[in-house]
């Protein structure tokens, strides 16, 4: 098992791009889902407890919709911008090869080769059926199992496994 090879392309796009942005945002680093919901959450509690007059009533408003403007306006707006902006070579078809010495992604149609080295991750997730490895907070590399053979697709965590430092590297898969 020295070479694993497949098609695809760069980067997640459509529902798949939303759903990983989605988790990226809220779900892998929750501070700003618990920050948002918070004050929507004390002002059910205030409520209960008879907390209630006109002006109240309005900072209550404004407490529910902030989150509400978050998810269904601010996080579609920024994701469909992106989609709309962003470079075309990341939706270009792209050969990944993971290889023991990095993964490298080969774009033919914009001569662009990339290479990342094993050692750079510092987390590796399977989530939506994408493994992404990141250096921190940056998400470096996203590998798509649907577009993988299945017998790739069987092999591609094991090999991930083996190929980053687990002394840096933690798995989530």
């Amino acid at each position: 098992m020295n070479t694993l090879k497949y098609e695809t392309r760069l980067k997640a796009a459509g529902d798949d791009y939303k759903k990983i942005v989605f988790w990226n945002r809220f779900l892998r680093n929750p501070a700003e889902l618990i920050l948002s919901w918070v004050p929507a959450l004390i002002t059910i509690v205030f409520l209960a407890l008879g907390y209630a007059n006109t002006f109240l009533l309005i900072i209550y408003a404004i407490c529910w919709f902030y989150p509400i403007y978050i998810f269904a306006f601010q996080f579609k707006s920024n994701v469909n911008y992106h989609l709309k902006h962003r470079d075309p070579s990341e939706d270009a078809p792209c050969t990944m090869t993971l290889m023991p010495n990095a993964i490298l992604a080969d774009i033919p149609d914009y001569e662009l080769t990339y290479s990342y080295e094993w050692d750079q991750f510092t987390t590796a997730y399977l989530i939506n059926g994408y493994y992404m490895l990141f250096n921190g907070s940056k998400m470096i590399v996203m590998l798509n199992t649907k577009d993988m053979p299945e017998d790739i697709r069987n092999q591609a965590g094991k090999y991930i496994k083996e190929h980053v430092d687990r002394n840096k590297c933690k798995i989530c898969f």
